[in-house]
């Protein structure tokens, strides 16, 4: 188990940077809306967790004989994603903290933007004073840290939860026995 945790852990946590890479430069050479960055943002987590639903399907088909119960894949997914949950949070970190330390100030005032056009003025004073507090935690590196982890790890938890739905088979006996009652 150990092998396939560490080897479609490390390609998740490459994929994982190569997309943030790839978003930082898209994001940095063009004159994208919000929303679009945002689904930018999404495709760079959520696209290299893929890796989860493979590593689980080698580590069936390659190392455990062709058959993982539910309970199996699950470890073997939520192991897997450490990795690149871990990895991703230094990557943003490291980014927010020393590259664009003015980061998380930006999208506040792209948000506040929009918001001053569609909002009450007592709304958006209120607005304005629930970014503040949100601004203070995220420029907070240890706060940023453990929220982008769990996030991470949250969504390859849900991965993980439907690859070993996909994946799971029993006993070469029991998908046998299974498939003769049909």
């Amino acid at each position: 188990m150990k092998k396939a945790v560490l080897r479609f852990g490390i390609y998740s946590s490459l994929c994982e940077l190569l997309s943030f890479v790839l978003c930082w430069l898209i994001l940095t050479s063009g004159h994208f809306s919000i929303s679009a960055q945002g689904n930018l943002g999404w495709a760079a987590i959520l696209c290299p967790l893929i890796f989860v639903y493979f590593g689980m399907r080698y580590y069936r088909d390659a190392i455990n004989g062709g058959t993982i119960t539910f309970l199996g894949a699950l470890k073997v997914g939520l192991l897997i994603i450490t990795m690149p949950s871990l990895f991703y949070a230094l990557i943003e970190t490291i980014y927010v903290e020393w590259i664009d330390p003015k980061f998380y100030e930006n999208i506040g005032l792209r948000e506040l933007d929009q918001f001053r056009h569609t909002l009450s003025p007592a709304q958006f004073a209120a607005k304005v004073n629930e970014l503040k507090q949100q601004l203070a935690l995220d420029n907070n590196p240890i706060y940023n840290f453990a929220t982008i982890t769990v996030f991470i790890a949250a969504c390859g938890a849900i991965i993980s939860l439907l690859s070993a739905v996909i994946l799971r088979r029993g006993t070469k006996l029991e998908t046998t026995t299974a498939a003769l009652q049909n």
